[in-house]
């Protein structure tokens, strides 16, 4: 019965594939590990400014826009999977001094700067493979197993991060994080490179055709930016447990992680893929504003619930709609103006809080970016 399903999921265990999921698996467990807890560690641990919180996360995303400009000019000498590689000691460098702030609190844009730069790197090379080694006719199904293997590490980071600071403390949470990136770049070790020529016309960027990528990307980097710096601090008031809050990122993951395979299979045999997105874009912009006005545990873990499902039906069609694009076009240049989009959501998203330094209105804008997706 398993032989006559196993042609279905060859794909899934090709040896490009199998180093991309299992890469994704485990720096997404580091990554989850600590994302969640990171705005807290800063604001509730170490007794961070609100302002000073939000200018760690402007260093990181400032840096991550240089980082994928230098990341062009080492695939193009070295590789992409070099230029992935290359970005590991930057990334735990910036963990190691984050973990050190305690004592070192004036290097906290230090810190905050080489994971950024570090994250430029690895995604400029990491999207440039996949869109290269992706098939025409499974693009979908390729998209949705790598968003369902960030959410497969995803799905224990929260949980277990919260039971290590319950139980030890922050500084035990962030090496286990360190093992996990350590663990994750294994694989790359032993694969085959691949060399792109990043040369292209910046001119040829602006073209209608990219507006409405252009919004989706940005669009995207707000909604980032609010799940991962402001929704933590809102909710922690609502908990006031570090278990608990791990205990409800874990359900938001795993409530969607299945769906994620499934939906991009069921793309592939959709000839408009942006209806999908359009479909979800208002519902996304009513989650983000009923948001503003939860103030309950079961309210909050329902929002994850739904917030879940809406995110997922948006970007796991905007992922293959990418990668479709990138390959009709020079795949460095659209991946990196893909980049460049999404940091100008985020960037756009964290000046907003800088300067109005409240939570819920930041929901607000979440909620009206959301809508531009209606555009795609």
């Amino acid at each position: 019965m398993l032989n006559g399903y196993a042609h279905q999921y060859k794909h899934l265990f090709t040896r490009n594939l199998f180093e991309i999921y299992f890469l994704l698996t485990f720096r997404a467990l580091g990554f989850s590990l600590i994302g969640i807890f990171l705005p807290l560690y800063l604001y509730v641990e170490l007794h961070f400014p609100f302002s000073s919180v939000i200018y760690y996360f402007i260093a990181m995303t400032v840096s991550f826009a240089l980082g994928s400009h230098i990341s062009l000019q080492l695939i193009t000498k070295y590789g992409a999977k070099h230029a992935m590689i290359w970005s590991y000691p930057f990334l735990l460098m910036g963990v190691a001094l984050t973990l050190y702030l305690h004592s070192y609190s004036s290097l906290y844009l230090l810190a905050s700067g080489l994971m950024g730069l570090s994250m430029g790197i690895f995604w400029m090379g990491f999207h440039i493979d996949v869109a290269v080694h992706s098939h025409k006719n499974t693009i979908g199904k390729e998209s949705g197993m790598i968003h369902f293997s960030s959410i497969l590490g995803a799905i224990i980071g929260p949980l277990l991060g919260s039971f290590i600071i319950h139980y030890f403390n922050f500084s035990v949470l962030f090496f286990t994080a360190l093992v996990m990136f350590m663990i994750s770049i294994i694989p790359m070790f032993f694969s085959k490179d691949l060399y792109v020529k990043p040369s292209f016309d910046f001119r040829s960027l602006f073209i209608k055709e990219h507006i409405k990528y252009f919004f989706a990307y940005f669009a995207q980097g707000i909604r980032l930016t609010v799940a991962t710096v402001s929704w933590p601090i809102f909710i922690f008031t609502i908990f006031g447990s570090y278990v608990v809050l791990g205990s409800y990122a874990a359900f938001a993951t795993f409530s969607i992680g299945i769906l994620s395979y499934f939906a991009g299979s069921a793309i592939d045999h959709m000839k408009e893929k942006g209806i999908l997105i359009r479909i979800a874009s208002p519902f996304e912009s009513m989650l983000w504003i009923f948001s503003a006005f939860i103030s309950t545990k079961t309210g909050v873990f329902l929002i994850g619930l739904f917030g879940g499902i809406t995110s997922l039906t948006i970007n796991v069609p905007l992922l293959a709609k990418t990668y479709s694009r990138a390959k009709k076009e020079q795949i460095a240049a659209f991946v990196f103006f893909r980049e460049s989009s999404i940091r100008v959501g985020e960037l756009t998203a964290l000046l907003f809080l800088l300067f109005v330094a409240n939570l819920k209105a930041s929901f607000f804008l979440a909620a009206a970016s959301s809508l531009l997706y209606l555009l795609f």
